[in-house]
């Protein structure tokens, strides 16, 4: 008896039911399938139990033979579509099978020309495939309205959410080539080739400063971007490509540097996992790849992250995010409270000239040097007093607290001012003369040093704006930057009313981001939002007013 090498019948299951790990990824994977074989258009439909894919390309027989042949390494060896030049994404045909991962079964129906075909594929084929083939059963269904191929997955083992399967296939490379638009609705039932409630999933738009990419004689292409706002997980890293497959995001050992960093690169000399393409096949072609990449990261990419935020604004964008400033800016010192706090003394030397009067008698002048000056004179001396508490913002009893907390620790050389001009306590009588009848006094005036403080100080925010549709918010705020989604539907519903209302918008966006992130308190918070931007509007009105 010949020695021979069978294949167990297990090994086919295990293979199939064991390497896509979700519906999501099938469905990945198909509408890819799609994409290689030059659709322009695929319709994804959840249904209760099960999820269909079709597509306006179709196979002809040729197509369906190299379809039913599994492991087949055309795609590699035809690595261009035939109509539309695509490059594409598949290898060896193995995708086909995924759906056994977790449905049941694959209803399959074509059409290109005059040719259709229809027939079901479930796990039982496994069972005979060891043999080398086995045979499906083919259905009497008429054939599709229009050229294409329709695959109907039912018998679901787990439930699939639309909206993580839609973010799912956001990810894929492929959306952003031309001709080519993925659409996904849910229905109770299916119906062929309807668009009814469908939505088209656009691949995201991460707004930033961009760097090509060329290396090792163009082996190496892509652009990796430094995102003017933060990126979640998913976006974060650069997208390692073979062919038109992302097969695993990387930062090359420099995470922590990267966090902004988001893009793609794609070498067609790296080799991906069999079947899922999940992973890089660490062997030299990888090793040199790494090497490049790792030093086009420091010699490029962290470089240009010291610039990052020089790129953010356009200059189209730029003016109305200045005037937001000023705004915002003016707003705050028109609502600010002043006070007003002694931070310390100094000792000033003050004159006082006094011009003489008719005198009494020369015993009265003997007595006092202000009394040759008469009464009237006598009282203006008498009137000069210590600053009163109300003049320095203070209580009585935190006047006497700050006399004795807020000694100044050395005195100024302050020059000579007019006593008129000068508060404080008068503390010593230096000088006095008399000429030409004339008395000139010189008095050491203990003086307050005042400094204005408010009841809430301005705060520094900037605001950066971009534009991702995927993102259902309108504004968040990380450290003190307010990112402003200039695609959300309110954004873009004041932008179309004008600058002026587009400006109450974002104003009214950093007035709560302040509110929040300085007063939670809520009341409060609520409260000073309000009054930035009644403010802000009151100014910014006036201020159209004025120059109209």
């Amino acid at each position: 008896m010949a020695t021979q090498l069978k294949v167990h019948p297990s090994f086919f299951k295990e293979f199939a039911t064991k390497t896509w790990v979700s519906p999501t990824e099938i469905v990945k994977e198909l509408v890819e399938n799609a994409f290689d074989e030059d659709a322009t258009k695929v319709l994804v439909t959840v249904l209760k139990n099960g999820i269909s894919i079709e597509d306006d390309s179709g196979m002809d027989q040729n197509g369906m033979e190299k379809f039913l042949l599994l492991g087949s390494p055309h795609k590699k060896v035809e690595s261009i579509s035939p109509k539309l030049k695509r490059l594409r994404t598949g290898r060896y045909g193995t995708g086909r099978l995924s759906f056994l991962t977790s449905f049941e079964s694959m209803r399959i129906r074509t059409r290109r020309g005059s040719f259709h075909k229809a027939f079901m594929i479930d796990g039982n084929v496994l069972d005979r495939l060891f043999t080398g083939n086995a045979a499906l059963d083919e259905l009497k269904e008429p054939a599709l309205k229009r050229d294409g191929t329709e695959l109907v997955m039912s018998g679901s083992k787990v439930e699939s959410d639309i909206f993580k399967l839609a973010k799912e296939i956001r990810k894929l490379a492929i959306l952003r080539q031309p001709l080519f638009e993925v659409f996904i609705k849910s229905a109770d039932s299916f119906s062929e080739w309807d668009f009814s409630g469908a939505q088209k999933i656009t691949a995201p738009d991460i707004q930033g400063h961009k760097i090509p990419v060329s290396l090792d004689g163009g082996k190496i292409a892509g652009e990796i971007v430094i995102a003017r706002r933060p990126l979640s997980d998913e976006e974060r890293g650069i997208a390692v490509m073979v062919g038109n497959h992302i097969v695993t995001r990387s930062n090359f050992g420099f995470d922590t540097k990267l966090s902004r960093v988001t893009g793609y690169v794609r070498c067609d000399t790296l080799t991906s996992r069999f079947a899922d393409k999940s992973a890089l096949i660490e062997d030299e072609e990888y090793i040199r790849f790494n090497q490049s990449m790792k030093t086009f990261v420091i010699d490029t990419v962290i470089p240009s992250l010291t610039e990052y935020e020089d790129v953010l604004i356009t200059r189209e964008e730029s003016k109305i995010y200045r005037e937001i400033d000023k705004v915002l800016g003016q707003a705050m010192v028109d609502t600010l409270e002043t006070q007003e706090e002694v931070q310390g003394y100094e000792m000033v030397d003050v004159k006082e000239v006094v011009r003489t009067s008719t005198s009494k008698s020369g015993e009265e002048e003997d007595k006092h040097p202000a009394a040759r000056h008469g009464g009237a004179q006598m009282q203006e001396y008498e009137e000069i007093k210590p600053l009163a508490p109300e003049s320095s913002g203070m209580g009585k009893a935190e006047h006497a607290k700050q006399e004795t907390v807020a000694e100044p620790q050395s005195y100024r050389s302050v020059p000579v001012e007019e006593a008129s001009d000068v508060q404080g306590e008068v503390v010593d009588v230096v000088d006095e003369k008399q000429v030409d009848g004339t008395v000139i006094r010189t008095k050491k005036i203990r003086k307050p040093i005042v400094k204005k403080t408010f009841a809430l100080k301005r705060i520094g925010f900037k605001v950066i704006p971009y534009e991702d549709e995927s993102d259902s918010r309108y504004s968040f705020t990380s450290d003190n930057v307010v990112f402003v989604n200039k695609a959300n539907s309110t954004y873009k519903a004041e932008s179309s009313r004008g600058d002026e209302f587009l400006l109450r918008h974002i104003i009214n966006m950093v007035a709560e981001s302040i509110a929040s992130a300085k007063h939670p308190e809520g009341k409060e918070a609520l409260e000073l939002q309000n009054r930035l931007v009644s403010e802000a509007i009151r100014i910014h009105d006036y201020s159209v007013l004025k120059h109209a």
